[in-house]
């Protein structure tokens, strides 16, 4: 849930959006917020699908978050698995369609990987844990689904 109104201006190139003030939402208790002056592109969806998905519309927060969760200024220690379920989680919040959420999410982790930046703080578990399932990778996850109360 919103918990500050996302307000963006646009920039000069008329592709990408900067914030004007820190925006924060929670999701489930846990805080996420996203610092004034981040630039986002909205839904990085090709020019080609934007009649039925625009880089805008009912969904623009969830863009926002997952774009900040993918820039190296997440700190969060959220990993790409998570940040994409995130971005699925808030797109369902808001109320975006099954058919649209789903192909949205399922855009971001078939061709989400090569946006995904190196963090310079705290990466997180990388994806390939969810495979290895060793002792780090399920205490990585349990501890986040704890807290993210989110499958």
């Amino acid at each position: 849930m919103e918990i500050t109104k996302l307000i963006t201006h646009p920039l000069s190139d008329g592709k990408r959006q900067e914030l004007f003030q820190d925006y924060s939402y929670d999701i489930n208790g846990y805080i996420i917020t996203v610092p004034k002056g981040f630039i986002t592109d909205l839904a990085s969806v090709p020019r080609s699908f934007w009649t039925i998905f625009p880089p805008f519309g009912i969904y623009t927060p969830a863009a926002v978050i997952h774009d900040f969760l993918y820039s190296e200024y997440n700190a969060t220690g959220i990993n790409r698995t998570l940040s994409d379920k995130i971005f699925l989680f808030i797109m369902r919040e808001l109320g975006v369609g099954f058919f649209k959420s789903k192909t949205m999410y399922r855009g971001v982790r078939l061709f989400g990987e090569t946006s995904w930046k190196n963090k310079k703080c705290n990466e997180g578990y990388k994806d390939k844990a969810i495979i290895d399932m060793t002792d780090e990778a399920v205490a990585y996850y349990n501890y986040w689904h704890k807290i993210l109360k989110i499958s």
